[in-house]
């Protein structure tokens, strides 16, 4: 985290006015806001921005990412980070990001290997499933649109364990429209096969120019793209 920081303060730096769309708890407004930004998050989470408060986030407040409350281009770079697959109409989340931010948008983007997730599509599939997003994550939009820059910030291990305890919950959005007890019995059997393991990975951060995403959307306002 603490790298990550250090990267997205280097990478905005020159630019003030910060939005974080959904906000949640303030893990990336709290340390952006002490180093000196002045940032501004939203999330449609009662509890969340509560929680952020408690941080002593400041300016953050209640708001759908698809109606942002503010003016055009009052924000110089936004960070959005694990929304747009959050959403459906993620590209009505995305023309606000560019109606209200002037510079850059910003991103993360895990590069791993994922046996675990590799399973635990097949197991699915056994029982007649796919995993689907309601929209689309920020990392499938650079296969969209091009980032003018891919900042490679650390490498690391990570725990399968982790991703078993996820699975089991169930509360990713990918797995929303999969049955409770169908997602229990297949994390069962992925805990069987990756429990204990670790796998590598990477952490970038992406940046994106307004005006590209900009041009984007422009072209998807002449066409119907399905969410997925």
């Amino acid at each position: 985290m603490q790298k990550l920081v250090r990267a997205l303060t280097s990478e905005l730096n020159g630019y003030k006015t910060i939005l974080d769309v959904s906000v949640g708890t303030g893990r990336f407004a709290k340390p952006m806001q002490d180093a000196g930004f002045q940032v501004v998050g939203v999330d449609i989470s009662k509890k969340m921005i509560e929680k952020a408060k408690e941080k002593r986030v400041n300016n953050v407040l209640l708001g759908e990412a698809r109606f942002l409350p503010f003016r055009d281009n009052v924000f110089d770079a936004t960070i959005s980070i694990h929304l747009l697959h959050l959403i459906k109409t993620w590209q009505d989340a995305l023309r606000e990001i560019c109606r209200t931010t002037q510079g850059l948008m910003v991103s993360l983007y895990y590069a791993r290997k994922d046996p675990v997730r590799q399973a635990f599509d097949t197991l699915l599939r056994k029982y007649g499933y796919e995993r689907h997003r309601p929209g689309k994550s920020e990392q499938e939009l650079k296969d969209l649109i091009n980032p003018v820059r891919s900042v490679f910030v650390s490498s690391y291990r990570t725990s399968a364990d982790d991703r078993l305890i996820n699975l089991a919950q169930g509360t990713s959005s990918s797995r929303w429209e999969i049955p409770k007890d169908i997602s229990v019995e297949v994390a069962e059997e992925l805990k069987r096969q990756f429990e204990g393991k670790v796998f590598a990975q990477e952490l970038y951060v992406l940046e994106w120019k307004i005006e590209d995403l900009k041009a984007y959307t422009s072209n998807l306002a002449h066409k119907i793209i399905p969410a997925r």
